[in-house]
């Protein structure tokens, strides 16, 4: 089928801590702490604060075309939407699962099903979208995927709203991860997404992700293993891009693979902040560009500028 991308590429151009399932999964269910907000939750009565319960819950899996070149490839990634999340955007362009939790329970063999489903259906990986306060749900349907014949690396693609002891999990597990780091300044994160402490909380995500999985490897244009960081330039929030990559290069190098996203527009809640209630300008998204120069960053990929709803999947 024809495709539009709305990526561009280059800017320029097992271990000692795999964390044993068996039992965290009823434990973490009755009183949870899966994420930074350790709302306590006993899921197997009531959801916690994400919206999760004590099984995983799925909106849809798919082929995505639409993801990072290094991860569509030609084939699709093979992507596994999540319902519920541990934050609460305001600007959502996934409102309708993340929000409001459309979708059903599945078990952990269904989801390593879906995850043979997809790499039958010719997946150069399977993408795991949202699935943090899923973790050890997740962790155990990975296992059973690859003692199933799953060979295709595993994405986790998240928020970076997350715990270092709870990624362990996913340690020998999660081959790319893939997280946004969304804002650097904490009274941000909360009025935007209700996520407290969120600048500090990413940056010990980050740390633990790039230390299981590394910088990111490349193999016939398609991503092996490794870590590609998110940056989404939201309107007014330009200038915080600076102080992200200047994180991003002291603490892991310039080296790093950073995907710039313009793909930002007015959903959800968004008319109820002006501030943020417009797309983002050519003249912000450029200033991005130009401080990944300044940075000596050099890998990585940029979008157009209003690369948006063509490219969100229907939830309905």
């Amino acid at each position: 089928m024809p495709l539009k991308h709305p990526f561009a590429l280059d800017v320029h151009q097992q271990s000692s801590h795999i964390v044993k399932m068996s039992d965290y999964i009823d434990s973490s269910m009755s009183f949870c702490k899966l994420c930074p907000r350790e709302c306590g939750a006993d899921r197997s009565i009531a959801p916690g604060y994400c919206g999760g319960g004590p099984a995983a819950r799925v909106n849809l899996h798919r082929l995505h075309y639409w993801e990072e070149p290094v991860l569509s490839g030609t084939g699709g990634s093979g992507t596994i939407f999540f319902s519920h999340c541990t934050m609460r955007c305001v600007y959502c362009q996934n409102y309708r699962i993340s929000h409001e939790g459309r979708g059903a329970e599945r078990s952990t063999e269904e989801l390593a099903a879906m995850m043979i489903d997809l790499q039958e259906a010719g997946a150069h990986n399977v993408n795991l979208v949202t699935a943090s306060h899923f973790t050890p749900q997740a962790a155990e349907a990975i296992r059973l995927a690859r003692a199933k014949g799953l060979r295709v690396p595993v994405v986790w693609n998240s928020n970076a709203y997350e715990k270092p002891e709870t990624l362990r999990m996913l340690e020998g597990l999660v081959d790319i991860y893939l997280p946004d780091f969304r804002y650097f300044d904490s009274a941000t994160a909360e009025r935007y997404s209700e996520a407290p402490g969120y600048p500090e909380r990413a940056k010990k995500a980050i740390m633990e992700m790039h230390r299981q999985a590394g910088d990111l490897a490349v193999r016939d244009n398609t991503a092996v293993k490794g870590l590609i960081i998110r940056l989404l330039v939201i309107p007014g929030l330009h200038e915080s891009v600076r102080d992200i990559l200047a994180w991003i290069r002291d603490a892991l190098g310039n080296e790093t693979w950073i995907s710039l996203m313009g793909q930002y527009y007015p959903v959800h809640r968004s008319c109820e902040f002006p501030e943020i209630n417009r797309a983002i300008t050519v003249t912000e998204y450029e200033e991005c560009l130009g401080y990944l120069d300044e940075l000596g960053f050099e890998n990585g990929f940029i979008q157009e500028v209003g690369s948006c709803a063509d490219y969100t999947p229907d939830f309905t």
